[in-house]
């Protein structure tokens, strides 16, 4: 299945809103920093292990640092769905 940009920002989005414990009703844009929505390292590593499960894919723990805003997990997303 091939996934469009907008549909994997959205789930992404999706799926930063459950982790959220602040601000739930805040506005995620793609352009917003983990921090600012007030995601701590603990509830990135959540966040990631739900994108592997919900894209089917794997994140290489040397990469876990490297996604400080929403739109750098999407554009990883999408280059890891389009490696399979």
């Amino acid at each position: 299945m091939t996934l469009t940009v907008n549909q994997v920002s959205l789930d992404v989005v999706s799926l930063t809103r459950k982790l959220m414990t602040e601000n739930v009703d805040r506005e995620i844009n793609v352009g917003d920093t983990f921090v600012e929505l007030g995601l701590d390292s603990l509830k990135l590593v959540d966040l990631l292990a739900a994108v592997e499960t919900h894209f089917d894919i794997e994140v290489p723990d040397e990469m876990v640092g490297s996604f400080a805003k929403v739109q750098d997990l999407s554009d990883f997303v999408l280059s890891a769905r389009s490696a399979v």
